[in-house]
């Protein structure tokens, strides 16, 4: 289990494109929630994982 954050970072060439990629991994207590908003703050893209086996788990990320 996360507890804060942890952060890696990769940059990758693409054809004659540099991507940096940032992966975020957020605690999901509720204390840590309101750090989100500025860790996702001008991302492209955000992926959001939870736990399949566990309705609760998909219900609170939203």
């Amino acid at each position: 289990a996360t507890i804060g954050i942890d952060f890696l970072s990769k940059t990758m060439y693409l054809e004659d494109r540099t991507v940096r990629l940032q992966l975020w991994d957020t605690a999901g207590q509720e204390r840590f929630r309101s750090l989100i908003p500025s860790y996702i703050r001008d991302s492209s893209v955000a992926v959001v994982v939870y736990d399949i086996t566990n309705t609760n788990s998909f219900q609170q990320t939203n």
